[in-house]
């Protein structure tokens, strides 16, 4: 009986020491899974986060975890391996502050849009009404035709208010994409939706579009003069740059935006002259702005070198064909050297048509970059001008030699002359 009492203690020992092993495992396993449990529940919570009172409670949460753990550091850093306490819990410091700045980002972008809102009903109103004006400016270009003055007044004002329609709807684009900043790659879903409302909303590539096509028809509907064409080289060329970076903006956020599952034609959006196409900035819509902006620079182009060919074939002088600025160049100075070889009287060509025509009503277009440039226009204006000038020396000469012959002949009949007899002596 003693034998088996003596035995007790023994057996008790036993149990605790193999038990307590058990209860510090299953008590560590329960502080790594608590500790990976709430990091993850943080990490989610951080991540969606959207405003400034979800996080003021986060960073508040995040500190009572660091603190709740902290005493558990070294067991941790063990179970955690690679990874440490401290990676851990700086791993979700930082993605709390990069949300933070988003948040912070947000919210002040949503400030500027809702100012931007007036901004943008304002252009769109100035527009549509620009578009009234529009019609009314063609039909008096009709009108006019039979009067030169009221001709050039009416297409004064209509380039005048074409123009006006470019800077107009180019605000619009900055008005709706300055909100977003640059990488259009990084915006919300929230963001992603408002924008894509309001391009719809504007109308924005058909606006564009529609003014491109009132450009080819301004170029259809009316004979421009020399002095029109530096002011139209110069719109396209902005327009175009313009375009390329909308263009771009609208490439890089139709590629983060789902495709709809269905969309309305532009045309029935804003007019039967636009593009069919869903309202959201496809590639299809900028594929249609490019080739209507490649066929305005085509039109342009033709009607700028016809118009100076009729220059020369209006005073019957025969150039070789040309339609750009390389065959032009070559065309004058093909016929500059057939003027050298034949001794033909350049007098037409230099003096009233490359002088009085070409020099004084097309040189600011044709210096244009893009058209011959500033350096081939001077290169082409000396080699007409040394045309004149050698002709101007022959002539000289030739009037030096006939006074210089007429001077001899004189001279020598005078010479000739006998002398009249001497007066007697009285």
């Amino acid at each position: 009986m003693m034998s088996r009492l003596h035995l007790l203690p023994l057996a008790l020992i036993f149990v605790c020491g193999f038990l307590i092993p058990i209860r510090a495992q299953e008590s560590d396993f329960a502080v790594k899974r608590e500790f990976e449990d709430r990091a993850a529940v943080l990490k989610t919570r951080i991540d969606a986060a959207t405003s400034t009172v979800q996080l003021d409670s986060l960073k508040n949460e995040l500190d009572g975890f660091e603190l709740d753990f902290q005493k558990h550091i070294v067991f941790l850093d063990k179970a955690l391996y690679p990874e440490t306490f401290n990676s851990r819990v700086k791993n979700l410091r930082d993605m709390f502050e990069h949300t933070q700045e988003r948040v912070r980002t947000i919210q002040i972008q949503g400030s500027q849009i809702a100012e931007m809102e007036g901004t943008l009903q304002t252009l769109a109103y100035r527009l549509d009404t620009l578009s009234s004006q529009r019609d009314r400016l063609f039909l008096e270009l009709q009108q006019n035709k039979a009067n030169v003055s009221a001709l050039r007044e009416s297409v004064r004002r209509l380039q005048n208010m074409l123009q006006s329609q470019d800077k107009l709807v180019f605000a619009l684009v900055d008005s709706i994409f300055m909100p977003y900043g640059k990488d259009l790659a990084k915006v919300s879903d929230v963001q992603r939706d408002a924008l894509t409302a309001r391009l719809a909303g504007s109308n924005l590539v058909a606006r564009v579009y529609d003014i491109a096509s009132d450009n080819v028809r301004f170029l259809e509907a009316t004979e421009l003069q020399g002095k029109d064409f530096a002011t139209l080289i110069d719109h396209y060329q902005q327009f175009a740059g313009r375009w390329r970076g909308l263009s771009d903006k609208m490439r890089a956020f139709a590629a983060t935006v789902p495709p709809p599952v269905s969309a309305e034609p532009l045309a029935e959006q804003h007019g039967s002259r636009t593009p069919h196409g869903s309202p959201l900035p496809g590639m299809t819509q900028t594929m249609q702005v490019d080739s209507l902006l490649g066929e305005w620079n085509t039109r342009l182009r033709k009607t700028f070198w016809s118009a100076i060919e009729r220059e020369f074939s209006s005073r019957r002088i025969i150039l070789s064909p040309f339609s750009d600025a390389p065959g032009f160049s070559a065309s004058i100075r093909t016929y500059v050297q057939t003027l050298k070889n034949s001794g033909e009287d350049p007098t037409v060509f230099v003096e009233e048509v490359w002088k009085a025509r070409i020099d004084r009503e097309w040189r600011d277009a044709l210096t244009r970059e893009g058209m011959l440039g500033k350096e081939e226009y001077a290169a082409l204006d000396k080699l007409v001008s040394e045309l004149a000038r050698s002709k101007i020396d022959v002539k000289f000469l030739l009037y030096i030699g006939m006074i210089g012959v007429v001077v001899l002949v004189l001279w020598w009949m005078l010479a000739r002359k006998p002398k009249p007899p001497a007066a007697s002596a009285a």
